[in-house]
């Protein structure tokens, strides 16, 4: 393995365990996971509910193309990839932002 590709996939697990901490720490405190019907009441929290959704969304995504695989194979790794790339971006941001990666 060459160093970028362990450069890139070091990107995209920061982003998944960003995602998996976000949503496991929302469903700790909260008693629910993350899900869009988090948006459908407005509050004072909404701001915080639309930080947890974006942050959670690459391994919602991540799961749903899993859960979809035995239905529709296509659809699934469709569904896995769009997470994979969000999870890398999001990985890359927390990488270079909080880190100072470069």
């Amino acid at each position: 393995m060459q160093t970028w590709q362990f450069i890139w996939m070091l990107a995209a697990v920061t982003g998944i365990a960003a995602a998996g901490l976000t949503g496991s720490g929302w469903a700790l405190v909260t008693g629910e996971r993350p899900t869009i019907w988090l948006l459908s009441t407005y509050s004072v929290a909404t701001p915080l509910r639309i930080a947890a959704l974006v942050i959670y969304a690459p391994l919602a995504t991540i799961r749903t193309g899993i859960d979809y695989f035995g239905e529709n194979p296509v659809l699934a790794v469709i569904f896995a990839a769009i997470g994979l790339f969000w999870s890398f971006v999001q990985g890359v941001f927390i990488l270079t932002t909080v880190f100072a990666f470069t």
